[in-house]
């Protein structure tokens, strides 16, 4: 399973994240886990088609685990339900969503762990080989 991974947490920033997700997700039955919704705009095909054969609309959603110096957000989407119908690994704008959510949340907090220096600029291309 893909996820994304906050590590190196300093004590008081995971228990900022655990506020902002107390405040912006839903806690899931199980201790520092919780539940970020997918909006029906961000369905990908398997859960549009999930959704035509449902007798209600379900809920689609993205795991997140909190740990005693980390958080995990993982990218497999799953469905309320047991069977997980529509439930897979996440798509390209699920994904982007997720990592959106996540820098938005790490901006709000300032997380020291997530700061990222600007990225340096592409090296020049290799010279063609070809001779030609």
């Amino acid at each position: 399973m893909r996820s994304i991974l906050i590590d190196e947490l300093l004590a008081a920033e995971v228990e900022a994240v655990i506020a902002y997700l107390d405040t912006h997700a839903e806690r899931a039955s199980l201790e520092r886990l919780y539940w970020i919704k997918l909006e029906p705009e961000l369905w990908g095909e398997a859960q549009r088609q999930a959704w035509g054969n449902a007798d209600a609309a379900p809920v689609y959603r993205l795991a997140v685990e909190v740990g005693t110096d980390w958080a995990r957000f993982e990218l497999l989407v799953r469905s309320e339900n047991l069977r997980n119908i529509g439930g897979g690994q996440a798509d390209e704008a699920q994904t982007l969503f997720m990592l959106r959510w996540i820098e938005a949340m790490a901006a709000e907090l300032n997380l020291a762990s997530c700061r990222c220096a600007a990225p340096a600029a592409r090296p020049p291309a290799a010279p063609s080989l070809s001779g030609g």
